[in-house]
C-alpha cells in the first residue's frame, strides 16, 4: 500500500471517523477521579485529532500528485542527513579563490547560499543606512 493509493486514503478516513465516533461514545463512560477522567478524555481527543490529521495529510499528498510517493521516501525525510560544511567563500576552491571572504567573488558579500549578507525585505530601501532617518514628506 503506497502513500498515494486510494485504499490508504479510504483506510485513514475510516479510521478518523471511527476514532471520532469512539470519542463521542466513550466521553461519558470514562470512570474514575476527576484527573483520570480529564486525562482519558484528553487522550480520546488527541487520538481522534491525530487520525483526522493523518487522513487530511494523506489526502493532500494524493491531491498534489504524490509529494512523498513511498514509505522509504517518508522515512528518509525524517532521518537527518550528514552535516555538510557550507563554503562561505574563504576556501581556495571558491569562485574568488582569495581565501578572504571580502575578496572579489567571495560568498560572504553576496546574498545566496551560505551568505552572511542580509536579505532585502519588501519595501526596504537598500540605499540608505540603518542609522539615517527616513525622509518622508510631511502633510501640511
Amino acid at each position: 500500500m503506497s502513500l498515494t493509493s486510494l485504499s490508504l486514503r479510504a483506510l485513514t478516513i475510516v479510521l478518523a471517523i471511527l476514532a471520532t465516533a469512539a470519542t463521542m461514545l466513550l466521553w461519558n463512560r470514562v470512570a474514575g477521579p476527576r484527573v483520570t477522567r480529564a486525562a482519558s478524555r484528553l487522550g480520546l481527543l488527541l487520538a481522534s485529532y491525530t487520525f483526522t490529521m493523518i487522513a487530511v495529510l494523506v489526502s493532500i499528498n494524493i491531491a498534489y500528485g504524490g509529494l512523498i510517493s513511498s514509505w522509504g521516501g517518508l522515512f528518509d525525510n525524517l532521518r537527518p542527513g550528514p552535516l555538510h560544511a557550507v563554503d562561505r567563500g574563504g576556501s581556495p576552491h571558491a569562485a574568488g579563490g582569495g581565501g578572504s571572504p571580502h575578496a572579489a567573488g567571495g560568498g560572504a558579500m553576496t546574498p545566496g547560499r551560505g551568505s552572511t549578507a542580509p536579505l532585502a525585505r519588501p519595501g526596504h530601501d537598500q540605499s540608505r543606512s540603518f542609522n539615517e532617518p527616513r525622509r518622508t514628506a510631511r502633510p501640511r
